[in-house]
């Protein structure tokens, strides 16, 4: 028996111990994680629709504005780290406010 023929021969016999749900000891963990696919939410928190293409992140967290609203809510706060950047020198002011639903609410009007 040849060492190619010897090599398919364990290949054949960890193939089949995996099959049975049997893991070697030597097999590794995957590299990656799969991300897990929840359940999207019931609507978004800002306009209230419930199917969106992506579901994005808001003052509320993950998952939590549909697409149009994430990406309003995105724009807000970029707009407002820019401004606090660029008035924030030598002399200490006061931190901008804080982007809620309430406020991106009013915003999208």
């Amino acid at each position: 028996q040849s060492a190619a023929e010897a090599d398919m021969a364990v290949i054949r016999t960890k193939r089949a111990a995996t099959a049975q749900g049997v893991s070697s000891s030597t097999q590794q963990k995957t590299k990656y994680r799969k991300r897990s696919r929840a359940a999207p939410p019931g609507k978004c928190h800002s306009c209230g629709i419930r199917e969106t293409p992506e579901w994005r992140r808001g003052p509320d967290g993950a998952r939590t504005l549909c697409n149009a609203c994430g990406l309003h809510y995105a724009k807000l706060l970029r707009k407002r780290d820019k401004a606090a950047a660029a008035g924030g020198g030598t002399e200490q002011s006061p931190p901008p406010p804080p982007l809620d639903i309430e406020m991106l609410r009013a915003s999208a009007r």
